[in-house]
């Protein structure tokens, strides 16, 4: 039963609870049941959109997870495809009922999380292999519609939340950049046209930057401008991700000189800090709004950790070490060209469409 719940890879939930608990929490309404976000049909529905998106990614991507050692429930056959594909349906339907019982202000950005979520990996669109569109679908879909959300659960005026909610979209673009520059290698070989993948891995990085500064600059004019109800939470943890967002260039740009392993080392522990950084204050962040988010998140934490242990040998999560880094292999970097994904056979029923090309750089 493990294996059905951690396929849909609840850890990655939560920045998306993070966001939707933060944008829960920018009204002071004194009533108990309302103090936690984690009891709202919203943010159940959410969840589920989010754990369909998940698995299909895993369906549709699994070139490119097998090349950058993810995926692991297809790649060591812990299910076959169509048994990912009924469990995607499964969540699909479960955040379509739940959806019913959302305030009438969040069916606008659900029913867009929920479009969202299947043309992210679906063909013809297939939004995480167009360069600039996978970076703007993540950073819309985390840091925007979640944040959205969670604010319509309490008000009938969602353009306060639209408005508080581009510091978090700008964040959240910084981080995914460096989610890329950790696949650089496997998308390019698997012809994934990812942001990074065209545009190179550098100027990712020092894009990821000025995204960070910029949500850092978005997050303190509020408080400097004396806004009723300003806090400085958004602008603690946007400054402390644009200092991990620094860091992670100064790194990768001074790397230039080493040789390939060591390059390689160096980029995959720099850009994990510049994922998991962000990530751990936005959900200390959400817990200093909401106490009970620590409740579902620590349980959560640690039994991820010890069920990919024990089912894959993998420490995860977990903070890179830099000596097995610098001892795994290097996939080869190439010039991504246009051409269809080679899958196993079980999945050409359900899978393997042309990566589609365009004339921006990607990731």
């Amino acid at each position: 039963m493990a294996d059905f719940l951690f396929v849909l890879r609840p850890l990655i939930l939560v920045p998306a609870w993070a966001f939707y608990s933060l944008g829960a929490h920018t009204h002071r309404i004194p009533r108990a049941v309302e103090h936690t976000a984690i009891i709202q049909s919203a943010f159940w529905c959410l969840s589920s959109v989010l754990a369909c998106a998940y698995v299909l990614n895993q369906i549709f991507d699994l070139e490119s997870d097998r090349l950058n050692g993810k995926g692991l429930f297809l790649t060591r056959r812990v299910f076959r495809p169509r048994t990912m594909l009924l469990i995607a349906l499964v969540a699909f339907a479960t955040a379509s009922l739940l959806l019913r019982n959302t305030h009438h202000v969040q069916h606008i950005p659900l029913t867009a999380a929920l479009l969202l979520s299947l043309i992210y990996s679906l063909p013809p669109l297939r939004l995480c292999s167009r360069p600039w569109w996978d970076l703007a679908a993540n950073a819309i879909g985390y840091g925007g519609l979640a944040y959205v959300i969670g604010h319509g659960a309490l008000s009938n005026d969602l353009m306060p939340a639209i408005m508080g909610a581009v510091p978090w979209v700008l964040l959240v673009a910084g981080t995914f950049l460096h989610t890329t520059i950790l696949d650089v290698e496997g998308d390019a070989a698997a012809g994934k046209h990812t942001t990074t993948v065209v545009f190179g891995e550098r100027r990712s990085a020092l894009l990821s930057v000025g995204f960070g500064a910029a949500a850092f600059a978005l997050s303190v004019a509020p408080k400097l401008r004396a806004t009723k109800g300003a806090s400085w939470l958004p602008a603690i943890v946007t400054g402390g991700a644009l200092l991990a967002f620094a860091y992670a260039y100064h790194r990768l740009t001074r790397s230039r000189e080493m040789s390939v392993a060591e390059r390689y080392a160096v980029r995959a522990r720099t850009s994990s800090y510049a994922v998991q950084v962000p990530t751990a204050l936005v959900a200390l962040g959400a817990a200093w709004r909401d106490p009970w988010f620590l409740i579902l998140l620590l349980p959560l934490v640690a039994f991820t950790h010890v069920y990919n242990h024990a089912r894959f040998g993998v420490s995860y999560p977990g903070w890179p070490s830099y000596a097995k880094l610098a001892q795994s292999p290097v996939i080869p970097s190439r010039k991504p060209d246009v051409r269809p994904l080679t899958v196993e056979p079980g999945l050409r029923d359900v899978s393997a469409t042309p990566a589609h090309s365009m004339t921006s750089e990607a990731e």
